[in-house]
């Protein structure tokens, strides 16, 4: 094999590696979301009728859905690196570590996700595309792919700032 060809299968290995480490990291948070989601639309839109008054629902479940994943996952990991530290200042660096990764990772994703995408897709898809759920699933599947681009940025720029921050041993 030639160093052209070695160094080509390193980069597609290295590549696959860091896709499966994406998917790993956000599917489970991802079918929480997308059922506590599907579940508190389906259930407003049977009670109002409204696409609208659906959409409402499903953007605050997928909220809780996901993020109760995320923010219970980031706590957890702190507790066990924070171990070693008395109680108080324990306390203190979970809510500050959790909360400092959390929004390098998901502000920017949010914002854009949150202002123009998401509501759009949620409210006008299930309009065109019958049943509702699907619809629904559509719509949010489309969000999605514009949230998790942003999402994935965060995550590797948090990465690197991690790495560049932490002291060598």
């Amino acid at each position: 094999m030639t160093k052209n060809k070695e160094l080509l299968q390193v980069r597609r290995l290295r590549r696959t590696a860091k896709y499966k480490g994406w998917f790993k990291r956000y599917i489970f948070a991802e079918i929480l979301g997308t059922l506590v989601a599907l579940g508190f639309a389906w259930v407003s839109y049977v009670l109002y009728h409204s696409y609208l008054a659906a959409a409402a629902a499903g953007f605050i479940g997928e909220g809780i859905g996901f993020y109760g994943y995320f923010i219970t996952s980031e706590i957890w990991q702190q507790k066990l690196a924070t171990s070693s530290l008395p109680l108080r200042k324990r306390i203190s660096a979970i809510i500050s570590r959790s909360g400092t990764n959390l929004f390098i990772e998901f502000a920017p994703a949010e914002a854009i996700d949150n202002i123009f995408i998401r509501p759009a897709a949620m409210f006008i898809v299930p309009q065109y595309i019958h049943p509702y759920g699907l619809g629904f699933i559509v719509g949010k599947l489309a969000a999605d792919v514009v949230f998790y681009f942003f999402a994935i940025i965060g995550l590797e720029l948090k990465r690197r700032w991690q790495d560049k921050t932490k002291t060598p041993t």
